[in-house]
């Protein structure tokens, strides 16, 4: 298994490919867009490359909270 970045704004840190975000900031996305960026996640799409357009709208909200909280 092969690992990305976090896909929060400026950090670098390794996560597994099924992994949004390490879990710093995985833990200041909110409740509510934790489980609406799980409940898009269609499993192995991360190999596949073929995520939906729900699961890539979910995950930029998740992506942009994190860089509101930040204020990057």
């Amino acid at each position: 298994m092969s690992a990305h970045a976090c896909h929060a704004r400026g950090c670098d840190k390794a996560v597994p490919p099924k992994m949004l975000m390490c879990l710093r900031h995985w833990r200041m996305v909110p409740r509510d867009l934790q489980k609406a960026v799980w409940r898009e996640y269609v499993t192995g799409q991360e190999t596949r490359k073929d995520p939906t357009d729900a699961y890539m709208a979910v995950q930029a909200a998740a992506v942009d909270a994190v860089a509101a909280k930040e204020r990057r």
